[in-house]
């Protein structure tokens, strides 16, 4: 009797659950766009792209408009592949909800430094992101970064041609203090690195883009032990290219 009585209450369980499903199906068919939610995760003071942009672009591509539109018929994949291929924006992700929302949800990029090339009549600017990518600063807003000048920085796939002063710039960007103090990066013709600083006027000869830790741990010694006594603007260089020394001058 036991058996019969589960066996009919498993088929009543399966039928609601099959008509759940059906209804779900149903309700869903007739869904239509209520609304477009987005949200930017975007690194702190560097806010380059807006939700009126992302809608802006939206209705570029789309011929028919998303809201109102019914949910089954917008292809989340497409718009998904479309904002990733955006210059600013690192990762996103695209979905419905049961309310008639399509949320687009992104991540943009963040930059590390900026590049101008003086070899050019009017410059060419370009920001750095944290892969070593360069983009184009043409209707960017300016950002406050280390700028870096020289020959031959960047590929003809506009990305950082020395990994090694990524590492560097990297190593500068995560510092509070280093990020502060260094303002600019010149890359000599022989590939050594010369810092320029914010506070003292002076230069730093940083050599080649090597041992990157011991020498701003040399640098910071400089700062704590010596600059307190000589004098911000008692020196113009100080050179950390030497194993185990510092040389000022």
């Amino acid at each position: 009797m036991n058996q019969i009585v589960n066996r009919v209450a498993a088929l009543f369980l399966t039928i609601g659950l099959w008509l759940s499903l059906l209804f779900a199906k149903e309700k869903h068919t007739n869904l239509v766009c209520k609304d477009i939610a987005i949200s930017i995760k975007a690194y702190p003071g560097q806010s380059l792209i807006t939700v009126q942009e992302i809608l802006d672009l939206l209705e570029a591509t789309h011929p028919v408009a998303l809201q109102k539109t019914h949910l089954k018929k917008i292809d989340t994949y497409a718009i998904q592949d479309q904002l990733k291929r955006h210059p600013l924006i690192k990762s996103v992700l695209v979905y419905k909800t049961w309310s008639g929302v399509l949320t687009i949800s992104l991540t943009t990029k963040y930059f590390i430094a900026r590049t101008i090339n003086l070899m050019e009549p009017n410059g060419t600017d370009a920001y750095v992101d944290e892969k070593g990518d360069l983009i184009a600063l043409k209707g960017l807003p300016c950002l406050r970064l280390l700028v870096i000048t020289g020959k031959n920085i960047a590929t003809a796939k506009r990305k950082l041609a020395d990994k090694g002063l990524l590492a560097l710039l990297h190593y500068i960007h995560s510092d509070p203090f280093w990020r502060r103090q260094m303002t600019s990066l010149e890359v000599e013709d022989n590939g050594k690195i010369i810092l320029g600083t914010q506070i003292g006027g002076h230069q730093i000869e940083f050599g080649k883009v090597e041992n990157i830790e011991e020498k701003f741990e040399k640098l910071r010694l400089f700062y704590s032990q010596v600059m307190p006594y000589k004098g911000w603007n008692a020196y113009h260089r100080v050179n950390l290219e030497f194993k185990n020394q510092l040389v000022c001058q």
